[in-house]
């Protein structure tokens, strides 16, 4: 599975053509949420992540209960996604496509309704309207997602690169499918597709491809749903009206419309009607009911009929349009006579025969109307198609005098709208024009190009390769006016003095440099900007600056690698570098000295200051490093010198200084630990009377309980009644007891010894108890590494044998006891390898 930061993923919800939706846990905040993420292979085409990230826009803008809620967008590496509330309910359609109860169905249709118009009100269409967009919350409410191919209402209706409409075709309205432009009624067009899918189960058109579909969504009537439905067919065949304005106007109208019938609705069943008013909108004469749903009264139609060049055999909304005459009208007559009709079924499928057959011829004519136009005698219409068509052949693509390609072509369309010749040569001068703007572009002429290209914009109405285009234009256009104030702030920059930084003059130079390749003005501020770094190199140079002056060096090498005065100014400073160096060598040397000498600290010739003068020029200078570990040393042993002397506060002031100097070293940490011993045997003698017999008796018994721990190798284990504890509870009672001192010295050493024979009897982790004992009683005790490499090796043999019996468990704690002492050792990695064999059985 994925990885998302910030996401942890349970388990995939769904999977589409474009996306992959998850379960996920938003581990900042610790919820839920559904994850829909973008397929890596969809990046190659920009549409596709610019409709992913339009839908996380879009539904962001939307605040509604009945709106998936959006939570987050982002990118991670080759993904996008999109964080979402989750719904999980799932889709308001069941899996196998049964129907729902007429109450559920209601409910979810309103639910939408309000949430679309919502949407309309935000200036939206969704245009993808369906079951599988509509998801359940827990308590069962509704709410509308995936508003990836949503448009606000005053936007054209988008096609694909193959011309096809954009959206599911069983849930298109009539102008969708025709490629028209829409608006949110067509969203209510759809979702009373919808509502009868929830309540019958089956979508009301269904045919082999979508083409067909979209002719029966333009020309079939509405169907009648069963007679225990029938309450409800006047809202769908005012929600399915073939025309926009036969239909509901907005979700709140549908939304209200519902309501009423749940009103009325008693113990989840339907009222029972005796009529309602017709959707067609023609009769508006109230019938005995007790729902009225009111329609609304359609636009009055009085536009002329369009004037004609020349005869034209028309398109396929005109055989829609001349389908609707008779189709059309029926679909829009009252239900109720519908199901009068229903006994004449026979005469209407002679009707519908007919309809079919003069469909076809129509569909025949459409589709040669190109060869049939042919067959008409030319008139001036032709005429202004040939002297277009030789316009456009001699590139006389554009003018004002009537002679031009785009002049005539358009003259002719304007005639006959509908004429395929004249729109083809309109859109092959707009792609020439297309071309002409493309090459001014190349050619840097952009004023040339924002005129050929704003001509084909006009003619070709937009497209990909138009923005494309008009992308790369602006661009250039915006780099002009970007470089021309980036060389105002650079020439500013340069005035003040101000030549490197990301604010600097040599950059913004550079910047302008490389958004227009060649300008003369950046190039010479570049070279200005070099002049002004080498006097400032200069100047560093004057105040023995070494540093700074190659920084500038560096910086000059970098914006003018080919700058005369460089290797004469790189001479210099490496001049100035070994006269640096030789007065570094000397001032070591009698740094040096000074240690010889004991003149540690103290003075201003001390070896001390004299090392750290150095550091101040060379920081990195071995020399002066190790002297002041010396000095650090030096000072530890004149700080044991001052504890033997039991002067702990000369000795606290020494160890001060080495601290500063040297704060890992081992030999400070062994000076402290004797220095605190000191401090506590002054204080226990300076409260301390003389021992008592009866305290001689007890420390005499401590000694001697402790050499008999001693034999039996319990050093510092078990706690009380080890050696170490019995020695220090005598040495607490009278500190200077010549017997529990020696034994309490003893003791390093016996470890040792007890750690050699373990080693020797094959018990490794006996030995491990005994190199910890060292280190509590003698932590400085410089044998402590080499311990841990016999030790650590002692692990790796045992690792070894146990690998050969086929004890792979075994052999994996000794590997981790032996990594543990010894994390870099060469013999780790092959045993590990045999181990990791073993456990995938290869050997």
């Amino acid at each position: 599975m994925i990885e998302i930061p910030g996401y942890r993923l349970l388990r995939q919800l769904g999977r589409g053509g474009m996306a992959t939706v998850y379960l996920a846990v938003q581990e900042s905040v610790d919820r839920e949420v559904a994850l829909k993420v973008m397929s890596p292979a969809l990046l190659a085409d920009p549409n596709f992540g610019e409709r992913f990230l339009r839908e996380a826009k879009i539904a962001a803008h939307l605040h509604h209960r009945h709106v998936v809620g959006i939570h987050d967008v982002g990118r991670a590496g080759d993904y996008h996604y999109i964080a979402m509330e989750y719904l999980s309910g799932g889709p308001v359609l069941p899996k196998d496509g049964s129907p729902r109860a007429p109450a559920f169905a209601l409910r979810v249709a309103r639910e939408i309704a309000g949430a679309l118009n919502y949407a309309q009100e935000k200036g939206f269409v969704h245009r993808d309207v369906k079951p599988d967009n509509i998801l359940l919350r827990d308590d069962g409410s509704s709410a509308l997602t995936d508003f990836g191919i949503a448009r606000a209402l005053d936007s054209a209706l988008r096609m694909t690169k193959t011309g096809a409409i954009v959206g599911t075709p069983h849930y298109m309205s009539p102008e969708q499918a025709r490629g028209r432009q829409i608006d949110g009624r067509a969203d209510l067009y759809s979702l009373g597709v919808v509502l009868h899918e929830m309540l019958l189960g089956r979508v009301p058109y269904h045919a082999e491809d979508s083409l067909a579909i979209g002719i029966m969504h333009i020309t079939q009537p509405v169907p009648l749903l069963p007679e225990a439905l029938g309450a409800l067919q006047p809202l769908l065949d005012r929600m399915l009206a073939k025309q926009p304005e036969d239909r509901f106007q907005t979700g709140n109208e549908v939304a209200a419309a519902i309501a009423e019938i749940e009103r009325h609705t008693r113990d989840g069943a339907l009222p029972e009607l005796t009529g309602m008013p017709s959707m067609s909108g023609r009769d508006d004469t109230p019938l005995d009911t007790r729902i009225s749903i009111v329609p609304t009264p359609p636009p009055a139609s009085g536009a002329a009929p369009r004037e004609r060049a020349e005869p034209n055999l028309g398109r396929f909304d005109q055989i829609v349009a001349a389908l609707d005459n008779d189709v059309m009208r029926a679909d829009r007559a009252a239900p109720a006579a519908r199901r009068a009709r229903k006994g004449r079924s026979h005469r209407g499928l002679g009707t519908l025969i007919i309809v079919a057959l003069l469909a076809g011829a129509a569909l025949a004519a459409w589709h040669y109307q190109d060869r049939l136009r042919h067959l008409l005698p030319r008139t001036e219409f032709n005429d202004t198609l040939s002297r277009a068509q030789h316009a456009l052949d001699a590139g006389n693509l554009t003018g004002n005098q009537g002679d031009s390609a785009r002049e005539l072509f358009l003259a002719a369309r304007a005639q006959d709208p509908d004429n395929d010749i004249a729109r083809r040569g309109v859109e092959q001068v707009g792609h020439r024009l297309l071309e002409r703007a493309q090459a001014a572009l190349k050619q840097d002429d952009l004023a040339a190009a924002r005129g050929s290209l704003d001509s084909a914009r006009e003619l070709l109405g937009g497209g990909l390769d138009v923005d494309r285009l008009d992308h790369a234009l602006k661009e250039r256009e915006a780099n002009g006016t970007a470089t021309a104030q980036l060389l105002e702030q650079a020439s500013s920059a340069l005035d003040a003095g101000r030549i490197t930084g990301t604010d600097g003059a040599a950059a913004l130079y550079q910047r302008a440099l490389d958004g227009d390749k060649g300008n003369a003005l950046a190039q010479a501020g570049l070279g200005k900007s070099a002049d002004a770094l080498v006097a400032q190199a200069r100047r560093a140079l004057a105040d023995k600056d070494t540093t700074a002056a190659s920084a500038r060096a560096e910086e000059i090498s970098r914006i003018q690698p080919a700058y005369p005065g460089l290797p004469e100014l790189l001479g210099q400073i490496a001049q100035a570098r070994d006269a640096e160096r030789a007065a570094l060598e000397a001032t070591l040397d009698r740094a040096e000295a000074q240690v010889r000498a004991g003149q540690l600290a103290g003075s201003e010739e001390s070896a001390l200051d004299l090392f750290r003068a150095v550091l101040k020029q060379d920081p990195a200078n071995a020399r002066a490093k190790q002297g002041l570990q010396r000095i650090a040393q030096a000072f530890v042993v004149q700080a044991n010198a001052a504890i033997e002397d039991s002067n702990p506060g000369a000795a606290d002031k020494l160890l001060a200084s080495a601290a500063e100097l040297a704060p890992a070293s081992p030999d400070l940490r062994a000076a402290r630990a004797n220095l605190r011993e000191l401090r506590e045997r002054l204080d226990i003698d300076s409260h301390r009377g003389p021992v008592t017999p009866a305290q001689a008796d007890q420390v005499r018994k401590l000694v001697a309980d402790a050499a008999r721990a001693v034999a039996a190798g319990n050093l510092i284990i078990p706690p009380g009644d080890s050696a170490y504890d019995k020695y220090r509870a005598a040495l607490a009672i009278d500190g200077n007891d010549r017997d529990a001192l020696d034994g309490m010295a003893r003791l390093p050493a016996r470890a040792k010894e007890l750690f050699a024979q373990a080693l020797t009897d094959g018990a490794p982790q006996r030995a491990r108890a005994l190199l910890d004992s060292v280190r509590q009683i003698a932590p400085d005790d410089a044998s402590v590494p080499a311990m841990r490499e016999r030790l650590a090796n002692a692990f790796l043999d045992q690792a070894d044998a146990r690998i050969g019996e086929g004890r792979r468990a075994d052999a994996a704690r000794a590997l981790d006891a032996a990594r543990e002492l010894s994390p870099n050792s060469p013999r780790l990695a092959p045993l590990e390898a045999r181990v990791r064999a073993m456990a995938e059985g290869r050997g």
